[in-house]
């Protein structure tokens, strides 16, 4: 059986103030992951160094939305991410994540390791041939994300929560046709399509 590996760094973590409250919130977020994601988890994301984590799925196609829940709420903290699809090789256990091994990990540890260099900040590896689109696709969604202005950026993260263009609009007081103009700035719908595309391939290849 194939698994699904995540691991995740704190990007200059050495550098940030008030480490130990940045230590303590990464650990709740990870609590909070760990909670609403618990049937697709096989082992629960535990932090194995002060500033990096690592998790086992079931699931490989949730792999980004849970890495996205992860990045929101760690917010401005800056995070990378290598995700490794492929078998284990020793048992592991539900409630930590410390002390299993096998290629799942070993492709999560080179894509992390990937991603420091910024290219992009979140990598996949499966040792399948469509790997390189996938980075591909994964970087072209970050490029047009990094181009966001802040207001751009409230207002993407606003439509997620509310899923309505008037009700954003209705929040921060402005029309629902600014609203809409923001989010084709924000190049919303391009990268909402091109995620799901990943998701939908990552389903039907490894569910």
């Amino acid at each position: 059986m194939n698994y699904c590996a995540i691991i995740g760094d704190i990007v200059g973590s050495k550098k940030l103030q008030n480490r130990q409250e940045t230590q303590d919130h990464f650990k709740n977020v990870l609590n909070a992951a760990n909670e609403k994601y618990d049937k697709y988890i096989a082992s629960k994301f535990t932090v194995t160094l002060g500033d990096e984590f690592q998790g086992l799925l079931v699931h490989p196609s949730l792999s980004f939305e849970i890495i996205e829940f992860i990045k929101d709420r760690m917010n401005p903290i800056e995070l990378v991410f290598g995700i490794g699809i492929g078998k284990m090789e020793t048992s592991f256990d539900k409630h930590t994540s410390i002390g299993s091994d096998g290629p799942a990990y070993w492709y999560a540890r080179k894509m992390v390791d990937k991603a420091k260099l910024k290219e992009p900040s979140v990598c996949l590896f499966s040792n399948s041939p469509e790997d390189s689109l996938i980075n591909s696709l994964l970087l072209y969604s970050e490029m047009c994300s990094r181009s966001r202005t802040d207001k751009q950026e409230e207002i993407v993260r606003l439509y997620k929560v509310y899923g309505s263009q008037k009700k954003v609009a209705d929040k921060l007081n402005i029309s629902q046709s600014a609203v809409s103009k923001h989010l084709k700035k924000a190049f919303y719908h391009e990268i909402d399509k091109s995620n799901d595309s990943v998701k939908t391939f990552l389903k039907n290849k490894w569910e």
